[in-house]
C-alpha cells in the first residue's frame, strides 16, 4: 500500500518542484511564437477533386514559399491554406504607414509656417513668431528626412518581391505617397502571383479564393483574451476568499491555476507549438481543470473534519489524480488522432491542455496542498 507523503515532516519541501517548473517556464516563454491567426497572413481556399496528403502538401509549401509556416486542412471540396504574412510585404505595409504619418506631420508643420508668416507680415518685429517659424521649419525638415527614410525602406522591401525599385519626383515630395502606394499594390500582386503559382505546381485546381488578413483584429482578440483571463483569476480569488474567508487558500488556488498556464506556455515554447486562437482556447479550458483540482484539495483539507489533515489531503489527491488522469487519457487520444490526421486546431488545443494537465499533477499535489497544509497546521497550533 502506498504511504501518505503528506505525513512526512518535510512536506513543505515539495513546493520546490512547482517553483522550479515555474522558473524554467518563465525562461522559455519569451521564445514563444505567434501563429498565423495572431500574426496576420493569407487565407487561401482551393477547390480540387484530387486526393492529397495534407501533411506532405504543408511541407512542400513551406519549402517553396519562404517563411510561409503553412497551416493546411481539408475543407468541403478542397483545401484551406493559411500562410503567415510575408516579411517583405509586411514591411512594405508598415513603412508605407509610417510614410503617410510622417507626411501628415510634414504638411501640418508647413501649414503652421504659412500661418505664422502671415501673422509675421503684420508684426515684422515679433520675435516669438520668428522663433516659432524656425522651430516649425526644423520640425518640417525632420519629417522630410523621416519620409525619405520611410520611402527607402518601402522601396527596398518592395524590390524583394517585384525586382524593381521605386522612384518619385524629387521636386515634389508629395509624389512619394503615390509611388509608395503603387509599390505596395505591386508587391501584394507579386506575392499573390508567386504563391498561386507555387500552389498550382502542387495542387490541381481552377477555383480559389485569396483573402489577406491583418493582425490588428487578432491582436485585439489576444488583448481581450488576456483581460478575460485576468478577470477570471480575480473573480476566482474573490469567490475562494468568500468561501474560506482567508488569504492563503485564495492565493494557493490562483497560484496553482496561473502556474499551470505558465508551465503550459513554457512547454509550447520548448516544443515549438505556436500560440494562436486555437491554443488560447486550450488555455481557457485549462483554467477550469486547474481550479477544479485546487478547489477539491482546499475544500477537503479545510472544510472536512474526518481523519487528520494529512489523511484528507491524501484522499483528495487520490480523487484529484483520478480526475486528471481521465482527462489526460481523453486529450491524449485527441492529440494522437489530430497528429496522425494532421488537424492543426485540435492538435494545438490537445497539446496545450495535455501539457497543463501533466503540470497540474505536480503543481496541485506538490505545491498547493503543502501550502494549504502548512496554513492549516499553523492555524491549529495557534488555537491550542
Amino acid at each position: 500500500m502506498v504511504g501518505n507523503m503528506y505525513e512526512s515532516k518535510r512536506y513543505k519541501l515539495f513546493i520546490a518542484v512547482p517553483i522550479a517548473m515555474l522558473l524554467i517556464s518563465l525562461y522559455f516563454i519569451p521564445h514563444l511564437q505567434l501563429d498565423q491567426s495572431l500574426r496576420g497572413g493569407v487565407n487561401i481556399n482551393v477547390q480540387t477533386n484530387a486526393t492529397l496528403n495534407v501533411q506532405q502538401i504543408t511541407s512542400q509549401i513551406n519549402s517553396k514559399v519562404p517563411g510561409a509556416q503553412a497551416s493546411v486542412s481539408a475543407s468541403p471540396g478542397g483545401l484551406s491554406i493559411i500562410l503567415t504574412s510575408n516579411a517583405s510585404l509586411s514591411n512594405v505595409q508598415l513603412y508605407a504607414g509610417n510614410l503617410y504619418s510622417d507626411y501628415s506631420n510634414y504638411s501640418a508643420y508647413a501649414l503652421n509656417v504659412t500661418r505664422a508668416q502671415t501673422q509675421l507680415s503684420l508684426q515684422p518685429n515679433n520675435s516669438t513668431l520668428q522663433t516659432y517659424i524656425t522651430q516649425q521649419r526644423n520640425n518640417q525638415q525632420k519629417s522630410a528626412s523621416a519620409m525619405l527614410n520611410d520611402f527607402s525602406l518601402v522601396s527596398d522591401n518592395a524590390k524583394q518581391l517585384t525586382g524593381q525599385p521605386l522612384t518619385y519626383n524629387q521636386s515634389d515630395i508629395s509624389t512619394m505617397l503615390s509611388s509608395a502606394n503603387s509599390g505596395l499594390k505591386q508587391a501584394s500582386a507579386a506575392y499573390e502571383s508567386g504563391v498561386l503559382s507555387t500552389l498550382h505546381s502542387l495542387i490541381p485546381f481552377t477555383v480559389y479564393s485569396y483573402q489577406p488578413f491583418g493582425a490588428t483584429l487578432s491582436a485585439q482578440y489576444l488583448q481581450d483574451t488576456q483581460t478575460i483571463i485576468i478577470t477570471a483569476f480575480v473573480l476566482v480569488a474573490i469567490a475562494v476568499l468568500v468561501v474560506f474567508r482567508t488569504v492563503v487558500p485564495s492565493f494557493s488556488v490562483v497560484f496553482g491555476a496561473a502556474n499551470d498556464i505558465i508551465v503550459a506556455l513554457g512547454a509550447m515554447a520548448i516544443f515549438g507549438i505556436p500560440i494562436g486562437i486555437a491554443s488560447i482556447g486550450g488555455i481557457l479550458m485549462l483554467i477550469g481543470y486547474a481550479i477544479d483540482t485546487d478547489m477539491l484539495a482546499a475544500i477537503r483539507i479545510l472544510k472536512r473534519k474526518e481523519g487528520t489533515t494529512a489523511e484528507r489531503a491524501h484522499a483528495a489527491m487520490k480523487t484529484g489524480t483520478t480526475m486528471t488522469f481521465s482527462a489526460i487519457i481523453a486529450f491524449g487520444v485527441l492529440f494522437i488522432v489530430s497528429y496522425i490526421a494532421f488537424i492543426p486546431t485540435f492538435y494545438e488545443i490537445s497539446a496545450v491542455v495535455l501539457a497543463g494537465l501533466v503540470a497540474d499533477l505536480a503543481i496541485t499535489w506538490l505545491g498547493n496542498v503543502p501550502m494549504i497544509l502548512w496554513y492549516k497546521h499553523r492555524k491549529e497550533a495557534r488555537a491550542q
